[in-house]
């Protein structure tokens, strides 16, 4: 099993990927001029996976 390090580190990769996923979707990574509502929503989403990833920290690291 992993320890609490290892679930944190798994839970920080996933919400990366998660990111990387989403924006690539979005079509960030686009040579072309992103629209500003694509910028709005990649910071709502950067907003909710950093609180995703603050919360799964906290809890991960109160684990016995």
């Amino acid at each position: 099993m992993l320890g609490k390090f290892g679930i944190l580190v798994v839970l920080l990769i996933l919400v990366l990927l998660f990111y990387v996923v989403i924006s690539f979707g979005a079509g960030a990574f686009s040579k072309g001029e992103t629209k500003p509502e694509t910028k709005k929503y990649l910071k709502s989403v950067k907003i909710l996976l950093a609180v995703i990833a603050v919360v799964g920290s906290i809890l991960v690291l109160f684990l016995d």
